[in-house]
C-alpha cells in the first residue's frame, strides 16, 4: 500500500470511529448532524476532499457516509 492510499484509507477509519463514537444514544440525524460538524471544525480542507471521494464507494459506514455527503454537498464537492 502507498503512502496516498494509506491515508486515505485512515482518514476513512478516522470518519467511521467518529460516527461510532457519537451516534450512541441520538438519532441518525442528530449523529450526521454531530460527525459532519466535528469534521467540519477539525478537519484540513484537504482532509474533507479525500473524505468525498469515499461517498458512494462503500469505505464508510451509514452516519459517516451521510455526513460525508452532506459535507460534500455543503462544499460544492457532489
Amino acid at each position: 500500500m502507498d503512502g496516498e492510499t494509506h491515508r486515505t484509507q485512515r482518514l476513512y477509519d478516522m470518519a467511521n470511529q467518529i460516527a461510532d463514537n457519537l451516534e450512541h444514544g441520538r438519532s441518525d440525524e442528530e449523529s450526521v448532524a454531530e460527525v459532519a460538524s466535528h469534521i467540519r471544525r477539525f478537519w484540513s480542507r484537504d482532509m474533507k476532499e479525500s473524505l468525498f471521494d469515499a461517498v458512494g464507494e462503500g469505505e464508510l459506514n451509514s452516519i459517516a457516509e451521510q455526513a460525508a455527503n452532506q459535507l460534500a454537498m455543503e462544499y460544492g464537492s457532489k
